[in-house]
């Protein structure tokens, strides 16, 4: 996701606490783009959150030879200000804002790539932040393909890679089923 504030700022206070800032970034000013389609038009995705359609940008940065896509839902076709502000924090908000937005990481992302022509042979999860993920790979067998969902779970499951820095419980979200 593409936080407009950035990823915290840590910096110790006068009595040795940890505290955090978070700028505002000017996407204009950093080596970050906006995807277009041929005709010039931004290439946006969309999720479907609580029951209403969130839109995000797909931006991309040059990282070597690589491109990294990120996605950013503070744009005009979300109306709703709780929309918009889906990708202004890293581990902000609540624990409905952190479901929303690994929401938007897994299932968006698919449909980012998808978006631009990228179907992915294997797609690596770190810690459950993009979880969704496999979830959207496998409905998107079942529609191509007719699947049963355990058909297409085994396969997603067989291309997907996790990985975690965080094994402590601490250090993952966990969502009631609610």
């Amino acid at each position: 996701l593409l936080y407009q504030q950035g990823y915290f700022r840590q910096y110790l206070n006068v009595d040795g606490w940890q505290q955090e800032m978070y700028p505002e970034n000017d996407f204009y000013t950093m080596p970050v783009r906006p995807v277009r389609d041929t005709d010039r038009q931004p290439v946006r995705i969309s999720v479907e959150l609580a029951g209403q359609r969130v839109f995000a940008q797909i931006w991309y940065v040059q990282v070597g030879r690589l491109m990294l896509y990120l996605l950013d839902t503070n744009i005009a076709e979300n109306t709703a200000r709780e929309n918009q502000d889906l990708t202004d924090q890293l581990y902000g908000g609540d624990r409905e804002m952190r479901i929303k937005q690994e929401i938007l990481l897994g299932i968006g992302g698919v449909r980012a790539l998808y978006a631009l022509g990228i179907e992915p042979a294997v797609c690596h999860m770190n810690e459950g932040h993009s979880a969704f993920m496999a979830l959207e790979r496998a409905r998107i067998l079942i529609e191509r393909y007719g699947m049963s969902f355990g058909e297409a779970a085994a396969i997603t499951a067989a291309s997907n890679v996790f990985t975690t820095h965080t094994p402590v419980p601490a250090g993952n979200d966990y969502f009631v089923p609610e």
